[in-house]
């Protein structure tokens, strides 16, 4: 029995008089915790009461059909424009919210920037493009400037004839 007696008793207290401390610090903590305030709850109200006032002010679902018409129309009649001529290719992304972003961003840096949605393979996917540009020249021009200072890797979308 090796090491067996050769500690002093005082280790042992030393121990003791430890977890002594840490429980009293336990019960201190438990002690000064501080009730809660009836207006740090009220927030759970306030949401509902903001649930309830947006559900007002929604339209009637008939002008929102009417609008969804509208967009796919022009969304359809840039499509048809789009086919006679050149575009750029920037990205396709698969989140639209990404997508919103990114055609905002090129817009504000000048570039005629769009979008719009394509089911592939059974997913979405949302391609953003620049464009229609007239002739080629013009559609190289903005793509070299994506490679050079947006850091895309952009390609041309020839016309369909």
């Amino acid at each position: 029995m090796v090491g067996r007696g050769f500690l002093p008793n005082t280790i042992e207290s030393f121990s003791f008089i430890k977890k002594k401390i840490v429980k009293d610090e336990e019960k201190k903590k438990n002690e000064h915790v501080e009730p809660i305030k009836e207006d740090e709850l009220s927030f759970y109200d306030q949401l509902v009461d903001k649930k309830e006032k947006v559900k007002k002010k929604i339209p009637p679902s008939t002008l929102l059909k009417d609008e969804v018409k509208k967009i796919e129309k022009t969304k359809a009649v840039q499509l048809k424009e789009d086919t006679r001529n050149y575009n750029v290719q920037v990205a396709a992304l698969k989140n639209k919210v990404k997508t919103e972003k990114m055609v905002e961003r090129l817009t504000r840096l000048g570039y005629p920037a769009y979008y719009y949605q394509i089911l592939i393979n059974g997913e979405m996917f949302y391609r953003i493009r620049c464009g229609p540009f007239s002739n080629i020249e013009e559609a190289k021009k903005y793509a070299k400037r994506l490679v050079n200072k947006e850091g895309f890797k952009p390609f041309i979308i020839y016309p369909s004839n």
